[in-house]
């Protein structure tokens, strides 16, 4: 498990947070890795969605690189345009959203907008784009992070896509994010913060909050998740082929 690439260990993991018959809006790279993988595997119904406007895509043949790769319209049931598929978020349609950034917090904020200062930033980044109405409007929110420590902040330095807040019930939103799932180990926001929910196979509670920068707590019902088994990694091989090379 640990031998295979981070790439496929963060699907991996990912997957088995979706649900047959979800659908589900999705966010390039780590974000469509895991959410094709789950709809090779455990979820063949999964529905994807690309704010590109792309509804019940299936991009197998390469990895889209953006919403608006060609690769994103393959075997798609309707391809509308991004007015259409944000008005479904908005009308709370959406089942679950997949995303990543830059930056996450123990609240589950996300940056991808700067690193530093906003007026004079180290590195400024794509921004937001349909990140910031998934966060906020998506009824089940699941982050996907490699784990580096620099990625992991007590406070980001850009909030792009709002986590958890008292402002989410005073603004009518969904509760925000639930869990955050690294190659390494799952994280629970049921507290209010990240807490360790559960480790990854081959990978100890120590190895899952190495240079995290809070004190991380774990959840009642703390354990080890199983082994990956044969038919997840098969899906894997088969359909994220591209992240072995």
């Amino acid at each position: 498990m640990i031998g295979l690439p981070v790439a496929i260990r963060l699907a991996l993991a990912a997957a088995r947070e979706l649900q047959n018959g979800e659908v589900c809006f999705v966010g390039i790279g780590n974000p469509s890795d895991a959410a094709l993988l789950a709809k090779h595997s455990r979820a063949p119904e999964l529905t994807l969605i690309f704010e590109s406007g792309v509804v019940g895509s299936n991009p197998i043949s390469k990895p889209p690189l953006s919403t608006g790769s060609p690769s994103v319209a393959e075997k798609a049931t309707m391809i509308t345009d991004g007015l259409a598929v944000f008005s479904e978020l908005q009308a709370g349609r959406i089942d679950v959203g997949l995303l990543s950034a830059a930056q996450v917090d123990l609240f589950g904020n996300l940056n991808s907008t700067v690193i530093g200062s906003y007026n004079q930033p180290k590195i400024r980044m794509v921004g937001s784009g349909g990140a910031h109405d998934i966060a906020c409007l998506v009824k089940r929110l699941i982050i996907l992070m490699p784990h580096d420590p620099r990625r992991f902040l007590e406070k980001v330095d850009f909030i792009t896509s709002p986590g958890l807040s008292d402002r989410r019930s005073d603004l009518k939103l969904p509760p925000g994010p639930v869990s955050l799932i690294t190659e390494r180990a799952r994280f629970s926001f049921e507290s209010g913060t990240a807490a360790l929910s559960a480790t990854m196979p081959g990978y100890s509670e120590e190895d899952a909050v190495e240079g995290l920068s809070w004190k991380v707590k774990k959840t009642p019902d703390f354990a080890s998740i199983e082994k990956f088994g044969k038919k997840e990694l098969e899906a894997a091989r088969s359909c994220l082929q591209y992240l072995f090379n």
